[in-house]
């Protein structure tokens, strides 16, 4: 049995697609500096373009590795359905071409750290659950403090995160930093770049047996943001996920569980769309 048919479940623990902006409003602070908060306005909607390329390979149960190269073009989808000084609720409709569509509701809090994922309709599809958390949430995954912010200031990343289809909660822990503010045509923005990692440790059910997942992946982050409403214009991330596997069989007097690794290569660009 090819051993990507036993990964799939575990691909899609990895994590769900869609690129939340983060939305962020911009408060008066000293000269030089600026204030990111995370304000949007209930019932805003951002519309973003995101390419994917993906490359896997999974080494299991004694077979040849089996490698897989992808690249996926997705529309997402994101609008503000509550804000309030406990935090903001994001919808997120996420569509592709021969794909059916996914709904997922996000949770944040007030200083746009990422809490808690939830998916509401559709099953990920195979080709599109193999990505990390900042292909999902990249803006949040690097989210800056709650506090006035010059060039050169950075923070350290530490959010307790649910996701869906994993086992337990988990840390997504690194460090971020405002690289500059410049003025792209008319728009005033600011610059960030992030690395951080997230632990990921599922069980699920597959046609083999009961599937067990182990590892972590590593992300560099790089976004532009409009400081009026703190959209994101555009951003890349770059995501090495290396993760333990393990099949065991529902009837464990028929065999031994069968081992083996899965490492997963993610490069996407997400763009606003005018």
């Amino acid at each position: 049995m090819s051993p990507f048919r036993h990964c799939r479940r575990a691909k899609q623990a990895l994590a769900v697609l869609a690129t939340l902006p983060a939305v962020l409003g911009v408060t008066g602070c000293e000269e030089g500096t600026v204030r990111l908060t995370f304000r949007p306005e209930v019932g805003a909607t951002y519309r973003y373009e995101v390419e994917v390329r993906t490359v896997s390979e999974v080494d299991f149960g004694g077979a040849a590795p089996e490698r897989r190269e992808e690249d996926v073009v997705l529309t997402a989808s994101h609008t503000v359905l509550r804000s309030g000084a406990d935090g903001v609720q994001v919808r997120v409709l996420l569509e592709s071409p021969g794909a059916p569509e996914q709904v997922f509701e996000v949770q944040f809090d007030r200083a746009a750290q990422l809490e808690g994922v939830q998916s509401i309709e559709g099953v990920p599809d195979e080709r599109l659950g193999t990505l990390g958390i900042s292909e999902i949430f990249p803006a949040a995954a690097g989210a800056p403090p709650d506090r006035p912010l010059a060039p050169g200031a950075s923070w350290i990343i530490d959010d307790a995160i649910q996701l869906p289809q994993t086992g337990a909660d988990t840390r997504l822990q690194g460090s971020g930093r405002l690289v500059e503010l410049d003025v792209v045509g008319d728009e005033e923005v600011a610059r960030l770049v992030s690395a951080a990692r997230l632990p990921l440790e599922s069980v699920l059910p597959t046609t083999g047996g009961m599937l067990r997942l182990e590892g972590e992946q590593v992300t560099d982050y790089t976004a532009t943001h409009d400081l009026d409403d703190g959209a994101v214009r555009e951003a890349t991330s770059d995501t090495v996920g290396q993760f333990r596997l393990e099949v065991a069989p529902l009837d464990a007097t028929q065999a031994d569980p069968v081992s083996g690794s899965m490492r997963v290569e993610i490069s996407s660009r997400t763009r606003l769309l005018e």
